[in-house]
């Protein structure tokens, strides 16, 4: 697996657990984490930067 593939991969990941941590917080408390949605593209960008210097 190549080094973008593993990016976006983990990218995903952590998109999808994101998305279900905001929806189970929002069916409990009715609040939208707005945290939890903006993180993800983030990550994504950092972890872009941290593996192309490698």
């Amino acid at each position: 697996m190549t080094t973008n593939q593993t990016v976006w991969l983990i990218t995903w990941i952590i998109v999808l657990v994101s998305v279900l941590a905001t929806l189970l917080i929002y069916l409990h408390t009715g609040h939208v984490i707005i945290a939890l949605i903006v993180a993800p593209p983030i990550i994504h960008w950092i972890m872009k930067k941290r593996f192309s210097k490698e």
